[in-house]
């Protein structure tokens, strides 16, 4: 059992709450005021989000404590500054793992991880083509680390589906789309080349993340980064297609290689939005457009549900430059102006 019981989650801090609760360490670094004093600029972390925190006095004292992904017991002060929360550390506290619950930290999805996988696997099982099948199930069936990662990654550092198994729900939900349209645009569109785009455009991002605690870059996901990080697995697999006896009617062919790599590569859309190639066919296209949407409503849902202004209106969105309207399922256990 923890020592240091989670009692204060940061999407509850009201503005000059007392604070004294353990948070996770997301970021800290030593900067200086206008008077040239040395302070402690620290983002704290817990399953329900994050919090900017200033340590004032002695900060100089904790460099090399106070560091990304430790634990703190903090006491302080929750103010509100230029419309954002921010906790005024007036004392902190390095524990070990063994004094908390690590699962009180780490952001995770409603959805159960084992449930999702399954219906990933359902989506794989019904692909015709052998070829795009076949590469489907080296990925997901025959590969138990990448299962794994699968399971446990985001989908990203923070804008959209930034959480524990956030990367299996987004593939997931894609997904489901996905083959909807194919449904709809019907001999216009190859339902399992689709499928693959839908599957494996940020497959790269169970490497490029690091995820036990906080979210962030590996040296490889800055380096490389996971589009070229999907293209480089999808070659190894394909290759290990090509090996196995039996595995395949004949080998794999070079048109369907390049089509899969290509919708990896094109699916962030643009050359100024970080892909190498803007989409060249109508799967590309789709599932580039698909993932912006998929990602757009994820990140706009989890915002309107943390606000925490009175009444129908956000505050502003930085991202988007606007205000969103909160609608009923967003109003439960607030009251609007009139009321």
């Amino acid at each position: 059992m923890s020592s240091f019981a989670k009692s204060q989650f940061v999407k509850d801090l009201k503005d000059k709450d007392n604070v004294g609760s353990p948070f996770l360490v997301k970021f800290s670094a030593v900067a200086t005021d206008k008077n040239g004093k040395p302070y402690m600029n620290v983002v704290l972390m817990d399953r329900t989000g994050e919090v900017e925190a200033r340590i004032w006095e002695d900060a100089n004292k904790y460099v090399g404590q106070v560091v990304r992904d430790a634990f703190v017991y903090v006491e302080g002060r929750s103010q509100s500054y230029q419309g954002r929360k921010q906790i005024v550390i007036s004392k902190i506290q390095i524990l070990r793992e063994d004094q908390v619950d690590p699962k009180q930290f780490v952001a995770e999805g409603t959805l159960d991880a084992e449930d999702l996988y399954s219906q990933l696997l359902g989506f794989v099982d019904s692909m015709k083509d052998p070829y795009y099948k076949a590469l489907a199930e080296i990925v997901f069936k025959d590969d138990a680390d990448i299962a794994d990662r699968v399971k446990r990654a985001p989908a990203a550092k923070s804008v959209h589906h930034a959480y524990k198994t956030g990367l299996l729900e987004h593939v997931v939900s894609i997904s489901g789309i996905l083959a909807n349209l194919s449904d709809h645009y019907g001999k216009y569109l190859d339902r399992d080349l689709l499928l693959l785009g839908g599957f494996f455009h940020d497959i790269g991002k169970i490497w490029e993340l690091t995820y036990d605690r906080t979210v962030d870059y590996t040296t490889e996901g800055k380096l490389i980064g996971h589009l070229v990080m999907g293209v480089e697995m999808v070659e190894k697999k394909i290759n290990l297609l090509d090996a196995q006896p039996g595995r395949l009617p004949a080998p794999f062919p070079e048109e369907k290689r390049l089509l899969v790599k290509h919708l990896i590569l094109a699916h962030h859309g643009l050359l100024e939005y970080g892909s190498p190639k803007r989409p060249k066919c109508l799967e590309a296209l789709i599932v580039h457009y698909i993932d912006d949407l998929d990602s757009k409503v994820n990140a706009i849902k989890n915002f309107i549900e943390q606000d925490q202004n009175p009444g129908r209106w956000t505050g502003l969105n930085k991202m988007y430059e606007r205000f969103f309207f909160k609608p009923d399922w967003a109003m439960e256990g607030q009251k609007t102006p009139q009321e």
